[in-house]
């Protein structure tokens, strides 16, 4: 089987001797494989529409794994087994991940994985709040699409929001900042001197961004 390069990523932050539920599964791609590389891993793959699970469940039997990763209909983690220990949510928007992960669901959580799709400071900012330190962060782009790709372990950490342990030496740490940065400067142009507060927020993050490139 072979993983969309945003799920092989996913795939590498996922600890071996792992409890695991896949939030979202979708079509249950990522736990296959999961379940075919990771040593003495336990899945359950959960998706809150049963369209999706339908298709899983075919995958699942089609990799006669259907006895070894649970399928289930389920919203979010607010029916979490204790055992699991490990939470994956990817290929959410950031305000959903932050919804979904809610700190009196997370009592039993040694491991959190996420690759949200947008509003990655918003995300950092939560799970900051819920008592997690990122130990591993990594810009993916994926289609023509960028998303980040974050493993949290227990812990505390002060850290920027905005660019939280990201290097400015990345190749797909610089395309993703100067896209934005070459947007702001393309929509400055456009937007009329009168709308003052929305020219000087987006001076504000290309300045940011500028400072970004400049640390040694």
């Amino acid at each position: 089987m072979k993983l969309s390069k945003r799920l092989q990523v996913v795939a590498s932050f996922i600890p071996d001797n792992s409890s695991l539920l896949d939030v979202g599964c979708d079509h249950a791609l990522l736990d296959i494989y999961l379940m075919k590389t990771k040593q003495n891993i336990k899945i359950i793959a959960s998706d809150i529409n049963p369209n999706p699970l339908k298709i899983a469940k075919d995958n699942l039997i089609k990799y006669n794994l259907q006895n070894q990763i649970t399928l289930k209909k389920m919203d979010g983690i607010k029916e979490i087994p204790k055992s699991v220990d490990t939470i994956v949510v990817a290929g959410m928007g950031g305000i959903l991940i932050t919804n979904i992960l809610q700190k009196e669901k997370l009592t039993n959580i040694k491991n959190i994985i996420l690759a949200p799709n947008n509003d990655f400071p918003l995300v950092r900012k939560h799970l900051n709040k819920l008592g997690y330190k990122i130990i591993k962060e990594q810009l993916v782009i994926d289609n023509q699409k960028t998303y980040l790709v974050l493993k949290y372990v227990r812990g505390k950490e002060k850290i920027n929001y905005y660019f939280g342990t990201l290097s400015n030496k990345n190749l797909e740490t610089i395309y993703y900042y100067t896209n934005i940065l070459n947007t702001n400067l393309h929509n400055l142009k456009k937007i009329p001197s009168k709308y003052i507060i929305k020219r000087t927020k987006i001076k504000i993050e290309n300045k940011r961004i500028t400072n970004f490139f400049k640390q040694k």
